[in-house]
């Protein structure tokens, strides 16, 4: 979008960020929000990588941000491969569809490419990440933690051919782990919002949960 400005999160920067996020994923998949809060612990976490945490802004308001984490894939052959997990990533509403969000990924993807890491992953939805260069992580054999195929995570190689060989279970870091009275206890820092259950978007999330099966 014309106007829109990307740069490195600066720590003055972090409750703006976390607010746009809160904002972009408010009874988007549940009631309410978790992102928020997962962002806040991100940054204590030896796992977070500051340099690929990214702020959008148009008229100096931050109106999207995204964050990314190390994470790892144990391939069956008994090795691991680094990567990076992208996420959270979000657009205030009234922004989106302006193609801020593919102004962040596509960001995130050169920077993280000339820091020398060599793919993306993330959990999400396919119809949106197919259009954005991923692909699905089982067309590597790529299973979540728990041994399972799932449409929702994606993959994104950086340099050819650097998942050809990584087919096993990628597993993401543990600062993702939401605790539930705590994000009760960091939401009332913000302005009071009004939870909705049975969204669109949360019957789509329930259908795209389902989609988590066994591999063979």
């Amino acid at each position: 979008m014309d106007g829109t400005q990307l740069r490195t999160e600066r720590t003055a920067d972090h409750r703006d960020a976390e607010r746009a996020i809160r904002e972009a994923f408010w009874n988007v998949y549940s009631p309410g929000a978790s992102e928020h809060f997962l962002l806040h612990n991100m940054r204590k976490s030896p796992d977070f990588i500051a340099e690929l945490a990214t702020v959008a802004l148009i008229g100096g308001r931050i109106v999207g941000a995204v964050a990314c984490m190390a994470g790892t894939i144990r391939t069956d052959r008994g090795r691991q491969v680094s990567v990076v997990t992208v996420g959270p990533i979000g657009v205030v509403p009234g922004f989106q569809r302006q193609g801020i969000g593919s102004m962040l990924l596509e960001h995130t993807a050169v920077r993280a490419r000339a820091e020398g890491h060599c793919a993306l992953m993330l959990c999400g939805d396919p119809a949106y990440y197919s259009r954005r260069s991923f692909v699905p992580a089982e067309r590597f054999g790529i299973r979540t933690a728990d041994d399972m195929y799932f449409d929702a995570l994606q993959a994104r190689e950086l340099t050819p051919g650097a998942l050809s060989e990584a087919a096993g279970t990628y597993h993401e870091s543990e600062a993702y782990a939401v605790d539930e009275a705590a994000l009760a206890d960091f939401d009332t820092r913000f302005e009071p919002k009004e939870m909705v259950s049975g969204t669109p978007s949360q019957l789509r999330f329930e259908r795209m949960m389902a989609t988590m099966r066994p591999r063979g």
